[in-house]
């Protein structure tokens, strides 16, 4: 198997970013063959795993893949996750003005839900509110959750 480039620059990008906060979300596309998760997480294009450096297992961030062992509901299951099934990276807390999408790799599905939604709100469907209630998306910035964005790697 060849690494590519492109990976090889993200693997970097993620290093480093796991390297300064110790602690993110990795957003895989879990839909590809070659992603070893435990069987019942196939299948989601926008599956979000912790990487932690308090983990007792190593997490290696090679060129190629992010492999290690990791916990689902108590069982430890060998993990292996390409580069180029790992779309996104962002801070647990919330802070998504500081992660990083990787936008060429980005599912499809995911894609065409994004572009739903931004015209839904462009139509002046309603939002929801921090409390659940309806609001007026011309209201949303005020009153409805607020949207940060990441930012793009092409």
């Amino acid at each position: 198997m060849s690494i590519s480039f492109s990976d090889a620059a993200k693997a970097k990008q993620l290093r480093e970013f796991f390297a300064r906060h110790g602690r993110v979300f990795i957003v895989v596309n879990a839909t590809s063959e070659d992603v070893k998760v435990p069987p019942h997480l196939m299948g989601d294009p926008a599956l979000r795993l912790v990487l932690n450096q308090r983990m007792p297992q190593p997490i290696y961030i090679r060129d190629d893949a992010l492999v290690s062992d990791f916990s689902f509901g108590g069982k430890v299951f060998p993990c292996r996750i390409p580069m180029h099934a790992i779309w996104a990276v962002y801070l647990p807390e919330g802070d998504l003005d500081q992660g990083i999408v990787w936008e060429d790799d980005v599912p499809e599905i995911i894609r065409a839900a994004v572009q739903e939604a931004r015209e839904g709100l462009e139509d002046g469907e309603q939002s929801v509110d921090d409390d659940g209630e309806a609001a007026d998306s011309q209201d949303a910035p005020s009153g409805g959750r607020r949207v940060r964005h990441l930012r793009v790697i092409k």
